[in-house]
């Protein structure tokens, strides 16, 4: 979600967090949103679908989808080649987040170079957060990185252990089903463990790779791979979203048990839209920079192997998207605004990192790993499902960022916080206010 977005949509939930004691500033990143330069693999929007649709087909044979990208990806190059684009890389971002807490300093009388950064940064704002953090590290206020992609492959272009934790979350979904009971989570029935969820669940997916189940009213089908793309979906926000995550996964496995397709219909969408993915793409290709870690076929199958190993619930929808995204994507920013690599830093103020235990796109590892590039950094960890800390409920955590807003003390190493919610949270509807 574009920055300009977040904040319109989260002011109110950054104020509950965070206290009312403060201003918060949010923007668009280069090529995102509202900011040009307007970012682009195709002509026109006819093709962008088209290129769109093409990019994201995971049930092509292997051995196509990397022919598709090889050819995708060289013809995005040749329609960026004369383009601004390559303007529009992280580092280029951070820059700007400087030039602006300049001009902010100098509007107080600060000298260039003396106002500190605040910064809170969620998903690919860690990353931000964490190059910002390397390439001016006495220029540091309270930084605070929640829900942390791994910079180091992030720079390379494929991360590995990206879905580390996914699995993970599908043990939450299967156990707080159980909990909660059938009277809510309809695929609780007849349980008498998480196991005989779990159980069932896969039973559902081996059905639906066998038996793809029509959509009524229309030409398509649900086959297994579009249902895995729901259920990563709904796994960003599991329980603050109205409905729920969990309560849609739920509800449309046991739906498509009985082969009705209602609620798949009515809950399935992509995690970006074309805009957003075209974006994303083109940033993480800029900040690659020409380094990209899959040189080939043979490299693609094995970091492909390496994700099925890693997770049995959601690796197809990863492997076949945000693995191959930039291959063959050869945009080369100015010099000036290559990364590197991290390096052991001392920083001017310590970070504050935050990771759930069972985060599916950005594990808690994640945060463990760039904690250790920044001298007296700091993990909180969050022991719930969900995509960044904003997904939780947590009394425990709140203290502690306030905390650490308030005085730049970070935790004590090894904190775990709790989630205040309860099982049946996570699969009831929000109550209908009555007039």
């Amino acid at each position: 979600m574009p920055g300009v977005e977040a904040i319109q949509t989260y002011g109110p939930l950054f104020t509950s967090v965070f206290g009312p004691d403060y201003n918060y500033v949010s923007f668009d990143p280069r090529g995102v949103g509202f900011t040009g330069p307007k970012l682009s693999c195709a002509t026109n929007e006819t093709t962008r679908d088209a290129y769109i649709d093409r990019r994201l087909k995971d049930t092509a044979p292997r051995p196509e989808q990397w022919a598709q990208s090889l050819a995708l990806g060289a013809r995005c190059t040749e329609l960026n080649k004369d383009k601004p684009t390559k303007y529009a890389g992280t580092s280029a971002v951070v820059e700007d987040i400087m030039h602006y807490t300049d001009l902010v300093g100098a509007s107080k009388g600060l000298a260039k170079g003396d106002a500190l950064v605040n910064y809170i940064g969620s998903s690919y704002g860690t990353l931000l957060g964490q190059t910002l953090a390397a390439r001016y590290p006495q220029r540091l206020g309270r930084i605070i990185l929640d829900g942390n992609i791994y910079g180091v492959t992030h720079y390379q272009g494929s991360d590995p252990a990206a879905i580390d934790d996914l699995d993970h979350e599908f043990k939450f979904f299967f156990s707080l089903c159980h909990e909660a009971g059938e009277e809510v989570c309809p695929l609780a029935a007849n349980s008498t463990s998480a196991g005989d969820v779990e159980t069932r669940y896969r039973a559902l997916l081996l059905k639906l790779e066998a038996e793809p189940v029509p959509i009524q009213g229309s030409y398509d089908i649900v086959t297994r791979s579009d249902f895995e793309a729901l259920a990563f979906v709904q796994l960003y926000n599991p329980l603050k979203t109205s409905p729920p995550g969990f309560f849609v996964i739920a509800t449309v496995a046991a739906e498509l048990e009985q082969g009705i397709t209602t609620s798949f219909t009515k809950f399935d969408e992509p995690v970006l839209g074309p805009a957003a993915t075209e974006s994303f793409l083109l940033i993480t290709s800029l900040d690659v920079a020409g380094r990209y870690n899959i040189k080939n076929y043979s490299d693609f199958e094995v970091a492909v192997t390496k994700l099925q190993e890693e997770s049995f619930y959601g690796w197809r929808y990863y492997a076949h998207r945000n693995t191959i995204i930039v291959n063959q994507v050869n945009i080369i920013p100015p010099k000036s605004q290559i990364f590197g690599a991290f390096e052991r830093t001392n920083t001017s103020n310590p970070i504050l990192f935050v990771g759930n235990t069972a985060d599916h796109v950005t594990p808690l590892s994640s945060a463990f790993k760039m904690s250790e590039f920044f001298e007296k950094s700091v993990v909180l960890t969050v022991d719930a499902p969900g995509h960044t800390f904003f997904a939780v409920n947590s009394t425990c955590a709140v203290g502690h960022i306030r905390a650490y807003l308030a005085t730049g003390v970070v935790p004590e190493v090894g904190t775990i916080c709790p989630s205040d919610s309860k099982p049946a949270d996570y699969f009831t509807l929000p109550a209908t206010p009555t007039v």
